[in-house]
């Protein structure tokens, strides 16, 4: 974060000064809830002082740093909109404001507060770190020649305002963008356009490898004399010399390529990119230095597969036909999937898929999503031989997600020895839950128990009731029959906030209220609220777990991102650390359908999301059960 001292102070009193000076000197020494006291002191006391600009300025800065971005961001706007007349003081303010922004995932809003810096305005130092954060935007928005292009502005200031640790940050960030870029014309303009950047060697060397990959060994040649004329001391000198030396041993097979398949764009694109992040992390793309990271001849190509199932056939026929990758992982949607798993299996080609729907079975084809078959089968064998639950209901949405996964719930619980003993749909979109609550219960079906209505009849006659009050309700109502232990409702956190509580208002206890992994959600717990202690569903990812191998994946993952791992980006991840694996445990280059059978083979492989084996097509994982405790997520033991 950028901390201007150029704020103009001529109108400014001796006590404003000094109480600047007294928050300046609680910030320094991180003193922050003093600090916060005295800037909201001196904004009450001072509504018109020259020096309020810095000061919300400085709460953004402190926000910033206790991890409260959003806040933050408030604060830098407001500097900004007190001091119109200071372009410089603005361009360091608009940098943070850029900071708390992109921390915030707020990806286009940073990048448009970014153009709005004054860059002439900044010491060359500053410059620097405007260059930088773009770079890492453009790297997160998977816009890799643009983040290059911005990593290359700042490379021109390394040799005056770097120091030895933003050189090694953008070094290491100039190697990550780089692994997304394969097309030799780009990769040959960023070359020409800077040749003047002190990091140029790199640009050299990767299109020499680009160029050797397509065949042109000639044209290899050119840019790694280039690179060993124009940079004698390059660390890549001698790999060049090398490679020039001997160039049969540069054949595009030195490069394991390995493709994924992913919405990188749409409605569905932040999922993609979450999911791009858990594959990019088991291929240690943000962590070369980490003694666990793949060898750097594994290369990763994305291509976005788009929201219809013709996009993504076309993106994966690019992948096998035009970058030549050795196996797939993705897609994610389930949309189309059978088309796009049969299309891998025309191509010969393993296809690792993600989505939350098992296609069908094929034999290149490796499910290794959570889908709703396993989810299904783990919540009712928890149900069944955890808690000797034998009698269920199902609500469900009447659409083709709900009706799948009613049959997936009803399939397992039957094959474990329990029994559905009723199952109502509602439309998509309904918010009234009574209709499918009392059909379950017996209520609303009152022809059937005409019985017990003339008896009710009889009951208020004798006790003189004539009105109906919530005294006298009981006199009116048929009493639920709850033959069930458990209800099962697969629908997410909104839906089942309304359907839980509906059971209550009908006078139904003691059930159990089973889920899915939509409910791994803090919304869940806000909407049940107390309607849910006890409530259970399925998932891969169970944040509060014990394990070494879960906390290192957290913490990994949080170093590179900045951000929460969910089950999405964990499943992602065990996809790609399993096929990163038995990739490097092959002393050789191993071929499509060597590949295709290791898969096979998969046996106790040690997953975040749990031990991973190969059975009938699916890469399946006993899953964790979660439940509620007290109003909070825990892990049950199943």
């Amino acid at each position: 974060m950028l901390t201007p001292e150029s704020l103009t102070k001529k109108e400014s009193s001796k006590q404003e000064l000094e109480e600047l000076q007294e928050i300046n000197s609680l910030y320094s020494k991180n003193l922050f809830e003093a600090a916060e006291d005295k800037m909201i002191s001196f904004a009450k006391k001072h509504r018109k002082s020259s020096l309020l600009p810095a000061v919300e300025n400085l709460r953004g800065l402190l926000l910033f740093r206790q991890k409260h971005s959003l806040s933050a961001i408030s604060h830098f706007k407001k500097s900004i909109a007190l001091n119109p007349s200071q372009p410089v003081f603005n361009s360091y303010v608009l940098y943070n404001l850029a900071s708390a922004q992109f921390e915030a995932d707020l990806l286009d809003e940073a990048q448009d507060t970014l153009e709005d810096i004054s860059l002439e305005s900044l010491d060359k130092s500053n410059r620097l770190k405007v260059y930088y954060l773009k770079a890492t935007l453009y790297q997160k928005k998977l816009l890799s020649s643009e983040a290059v292009r911005q990593i290359l502005l700042a490379s021109r200031l390394l040799p005056e305002a770097g120091s030895p640790e933003n050189s090694k940050a953008i070094f290491k960030l100039l190697d990550q963008s780089l692994q997304s870029i394969h097309d030799v014309p780009t990769l040959g303009e960023l070359v020409q356009e800077f040749e003047d950047s002190p990091l140029s060697d790199v640009l050299l060397m990767k299109l020499a490898r680009l160029e050797i990959a397509a065949g042109n060994t000639g044209s290899a040649e050119l840019h790694l004399r280039s690179l060993m004329t124009r940079f004698p001391q390059s660390a890549l000198y001698a790999q060049a010399s090398e490679m020039i030396s001997h160039p049969g041993a540069q054949t595009p097979e030195d490069v394991t390529s390995i493709g994924v398949l992913l919405p990188m764009k749409g409605k569905f694109g932040k999922f993609g990119i979450k999911s791009l992040q858990g594959i990019q992390l088991a291929f240690g793309i943000f962590s070369q230095s980490d003694p666990d990271s793949p060898n750097s001849k594994i290369q990763l190509i994305v291509e976005d597969s788009g929201d219809e199932p013709e996009q993504a056939i076309q993106a994966l026929g690019r992948l096998v036909t035009k970058h030549h990758v050795l196996a797939v992982i993705g897609p994610m949607l389930s949309k189309g999937i059978d088309l796009v798993s049969q299309r891998a299996q025309e191509l010969g080609v393993p296809l690792i898929s993600l989505s939350r729907r098992a296609g069908v079975p094929m034999d290149y084809v490796f499910q290794a999503g959570l889908t709703q078959q396993l989810q299904a089968y783990e919540i009712a064998r928890y149900a069944i031989q955890n808690l000797s639950l034998r009698r269920f209901a199902i609500i469900y949405p009447n659409d083709k997600f709900g009706t799948e996964i009613r049959q997936n719930f009803w399939d397992a619980v039957e094959s474990l020895g329990g029994k559905i003993v009723g199952a109502e749909s509602y439309t998509p979109g309904e918010t009234d839950f009574r209709t499918p609550v009392d059909k379950l219960s017996g209520v609303f079906y009152t022809e059937a128990r005409q019985r017990e209505l003339e008896l009710l009849a009889k009951e208020r006659e004798a006790n003189q009731i004539r009105k109906r009050t919530r005294k006298t309700e009981q006199f009116f109502n048929l009493r639920p029959i709850v033959d069930f232990d458990a209800v099962f409702i697969p629908d997410d956190p909104k839906v089942a906030g309304q359907i839980l509580p509906t059971f209550a208002y009908r006078d139904i206890d003691n059930v159990k209220f089973l889920g899915t992994s939509a409910w791994n959600s803090p919304d869940f717990l806000s909407r049940v609220q107390n309607y849910a202690e006890s409530a259970a569903f399925a998932d891969a990812l169970a944040s509060d777990s014990s394990s070494p191998l879960i906390h290192s994946f957290f913490e990994k993952y949080r170093a590179s991102f900045n951000q929460e791992p969910t089950s999405m980006e964990a499943m992602a991840y065990d996809a790609g650390n399993l096929l990163r694996k038995i990739l490097t445990s092959s002393d050789r280059p191993l071929s499509r359908s060597e590949i295709r059978d290791q898969l096979k083979t998969v046996k106790d492989f040690p997953g975040v999301t749990g031990t991973i084996f190969f059975k009938d097509g699916q890469l399946f994982r006993n899953l964790k059960i979660i439940k509620v405790k007290d109003g909070r997520f825990v892990e049950a033991k199943n």
